[in-house]
C-alpha cells in the first residue's frame, strides 16, 4: 500500500502531514468549512467561527497530527486531525473507553470543489489504514446528534455507532484484529 496518495473520483492526491508553514491554508480551509456548514443550518464548527478553536490544530500540527491531502499541484483539497491521544473533549464523551488506544479524528475537511466525490471515505480510510499499520485496535470519532447527513455517513462508512453524550453521536470501527 502507498501510504503517500489516495484516490477519490479518478483524482489522484498526495499525503503528508502538516508542517507549521502549512498553517494558513489550513486555517482558510477550516474557516471556509466553518462558513460552509453554516450556510447548511449547521451549528457545528461555530466555535472558528467566533475566533476559537476547541480542537487547537495548530498545536495538533507541531504533534504531527494533521494530515493533509493534496492535488498534484499542491492544492489543499483536505485536511483532519488524527489524534495519538485522546483530547479532554474525547475522554468526556468516550468515559472509560478513552483508555483504550485509539485514534481520535476531528475536523474532518473538504474543499468544496473536492465534495461529492467520496473524498472524506478515503481520507478517512487513510486513518484507517495507518491505525492498522500502527497496531492502534480502533478509529473514533464523533459528531452533532442533529446532523442527519454526517451521522448517516458514518455509518456507511462502516462505523458502529457506539452511543451518545451531550448531543453528540460517537462512533467507533475497529482497525486492528487483537
Amino acid at each position: 500500500m502507498n501510504q503517500n496518495k489516495i484516490t477519490a473520483g479518478g483524482l489522484e492526491f498526495l499525503v503528508r502531514f502538516a508542517l507549521p508553514h502549512d498553517r494558513p491554508k489550513i486555517m482558510d480551509l477550516m474557516m471556509d468549512t466553518a462558513r460552509w456548514l453554516k450556510e447548511s443550518g449547521s451549528t457545528q464548527w461555530g466555535d472558528i467561527l467566533h475566533g476559537f478553536d476547541v480542537h487547537n490544530i495548530e498545536q495538533r500540527i507541531e504533534l504531527g497530527e494533521v494530515a493533509l491531502f493534496e492535488t498534484a499541484a499542491g492544492e489543499l483539497a483536505g485536511a483532519m486531525i488524527i489524534r495519538k491521544t485522546p483530547s479532554d473533549w474525547d475522554v468526556d464523551l468516550w468515559g472509560d473507553l478513552a483508555n483504550d488506544k485509539a485514534y481520535y479524528l476531528h475536523r474532518i475537511m473538504v474543499a468544496r470543489e473536492f465534495s461529492g466525490i467520496s473524498f472524506s471515505k478515503q481520507m478517512i480510510n487513510f486513518a484507517e489504514k495507518l491505525a492498522e499499520e500502527q497496531s492502534v485496535p480502533f478509529v473514533r470519532l464523533d459528531c452533532i446528534e442533529t446532523n442527519d447527513t454526517l451521522n448517516q455517513m458514518y455509518l456507511r462508512y462502516g462505523f458502529a455507532f457506539s452511543g451518545k453524550k451531550n448531543g453528540f453521536n460517537l462512533y467507533q470501527k475497529r482497525a486492528v484484529i487483537i
